[in-house]
């Protein structure tokens, strides 16, 4: 599948309101929002337009199979339109944390039960609560083979650990802004959201 970037849209008539921007995987080709290809130029500018948070709108019809700079309206959110305020916030957050959730990919899942079952039918369900013996257990039988199943296992664990946290923080974060109705402390939940996700790297 070749990657490239799509906008998460909404149909508003005359327009489509974006929502995100994100890569094309399997699934956004599952998903039921709507998607619209975008050129390499307009991934940018929505980007930094959301990145600003402000609202952009792809204007009807296109004008090719993929959406360009010419077909992009940027507009600033007046500082009495708290619905939108919110709406930027959330988008600014996304637009920045959508690659990391995009990378888990269904690969990553399918890798992860296939070693789980393979491990079970070894005799070691491992749970939250015994995964300590369980994995003692398995390093003990000096099997080499369920050794290394053990470690692939525990990478794609870590994995989907990673990616949910990002995923329910990101929700206690839109929670928070969608209770707000103080533009400056809307503006402060995003900055101190990203403030700590980058404080990872």
């Amino acid at each position: 599948m070749m990657l490239y970037e799509v906008a998460s849209v909404e149909d508003r008539g005359s327009y489509w309101y974006v929502t995100g921007v994100t890569e094309n995987s399997f699934s956004t080709a599952d998903s039921k929002e709507n998607f619209l290809k975008l050129s390499h130029s307009s991934a940018k500018i929505i980007k930094d337009a959301i990145l600003a948070e402000k609202e952009v709108r792809i204007i009807k019809p296109l004008r090719a199979v993929e959406v360009l700079p010419a077909d992009l309206k940027i507009i600033t959110t007046p500082e009495d339109d708290i619905k939108s305020i919110r709406d930027n916030a959330i988008k600014r957050v996304r637009v920045t944390i959508n690659p990391e959730l995009a990378n888990l990919s269904g690969l990553t899942f399918y890798g992860f039960i296939c070693l789980n079952n393979e491990l079970a039918d070894k005799g070691f369900f491992i749970t939250d609560e015994n995964r300590e013996s369980k994995y003692l257990a398995i390093l003990e039988t000096g099997d080499e083979k369920l050794i290394q199943k053990l470690e692939d296992y525990l990478n794609y664990r870590d994995e989907l650990s990673r990616t949910a946290s990002v995923f329910k923080k990101f929700e206690i974060f839109r929670k928070s802004v969608l209770e707000q109705t103080d533009k400056d402390k809307i503006t402060k939940l995003a900055d101190d959201y990203l403030s700590d996700y980058y404080s990872r790297y």
